[in-house]
């Protein structure tokens, strides 16, 4: 990723403070994070955000986390509550993210995100249902989606099937990893391309090169994460081949 600080000055620069406190089985965590990059004026402005969170874990469990925008109300991100079935299996509520592949750029991969959601997880075994309009129809299914997780961390991935219920498309998606590489294709109805990204880590070091069935090289981005005095910080640049772009960006983060 960045190279020089030099190189750093005409850059994106994030930082971030976190902190975490747990009170009787709840976890109480905070995060500042500021980032500076250039704007279309060419000026040099910054974005600040802070977050709020608060989770428990157990048998029933729940969380949510608000966030503030330069100085903005602080509002609701996302939340969940949920409870345990069995020894394994979960069912939760909220705006909780989804159950897709990652991958590190994802620049050209097919990402269905999901809002306001239920999610079934029996461990090696996924499905979700996305709501279309929460606050006003909870009947109204927009989206449903399955994920089957195999192997284990040397050799392993997930296979995952995504199919919004209004525009009648399939979204297909597989990641396999082994050992330190790693590798997602996805496959969009709607779109009807074919993109991959190809991925791997080691010594603190994570590289990426993503593209799509029209050209296999459309980004490639490097970042490296080192602890500095009990401070993480992380350089890291993406350059698109096709704009001719060159990204860099520092993030630094601490936890207390």
């Amino acid at each position: 990723m960045n190279r020089l600080l030099a190189v750093l000055l005409a850059t994106t620069v994030s930082t971030g403070a976190f902190a975490e406190t747990e009170i009787a089985g709840t976890t109480i965590a905070g995060e500042v994070e500021v980032t500076i990059k250039e704007n279309a004026a060419g000026d040099w402005g910054s974005t600040t955000v802070l977050d709020l969170g608060i989770a428990r874990e157990g048998t029933a469990f729940g969380g949510f986390n608000f966030a503030s925008t330069d100085g903005g109300d602080l509002t609701l991100d996302e939340w969940q509550l949920g409870t345990t079935i069995g020894t394994a299996a979960t069912v939760s509520l909220g705006k909780q993210g989804d159950i897709w592949v990652g991958a590190e750029g994802e620049h050209t991969i097919a990402n269905p995100k999901m809002d306001e959601s239920v999610i079934v997880d029996l461990g090696s075994v996924a499905v979700a249902a996305e709501f279309g309009d929460y606050k006003n129809d909870v009947s109204d299914i927009e989206a449903v989606a399955g994920a089957m997780h195999w192997g284990e961390d040397a050799l392993g991935g997930t296979v995952a099937l995504d199919y919004d219920l209004d525009t009648e498309n399939w979204t297909f998606g597989s990641r396999v990893d082994v050992d330190t590489f790693g590798a997602v294709v996805t496959y969009a109805e709607s779109t009807e391309k074919l993109a991959f990204e190809i991925d791997t880590t080691t010594n603190g070091i994570t590289a990426y090169i993503n593209g799509d069935e029209d050209e296999l090289a459309r980004n490639i981005g490097a970042g490296y994460e080192m602890d500095f005095n009990g401070m993480t910080i992380e350089p890291k640049a993406n350059y698109d081949l096709d704009a001719e772009d060159f990204s860099p960006s520092i993030v630094a983060s601490f936890n207390f």
